[in-house]
């Protein structure tokens, strides 16, 4: 069975769309799809979904920790006034 339905009824000529609206409409349409099956698969499957973004949130936090280290100044006399 379809999961979209079918426009069954017209027999015309298909004059194909060009330029940029056409692009984004298909752009967008793919997007919507994608972001649908993402969805379907993180209820079909709540503990990977959840690890996967437990993993992400640990790594970001790691990344945002030795970026904040790294940009952190050398002197550690934090007290001394310039």
């Amino acid at each position: 069975m379809a999961k979209k339905p079918l426009a069954a009824g017209f027999t015309g000529d298909v004059a194909e769309e060009t330029g940029v609206s056409a692009r984004t409409k298909s752009a967008v349409h793919h997007v919507k799809d994608e972001a649908g099956m993402v969805g379907a698969h993180a209820v079909d499957h709540p503990a990977a979904t959840g690890s996967a973004i437990a993993v992400i949130g640990l790594l970001g936090l790691a990344i945002g920790y030795m970026l904040g280290m790294s940009s952190a100044s050398r002197d550690r006399r934090w007290y001394r006034q310039r």
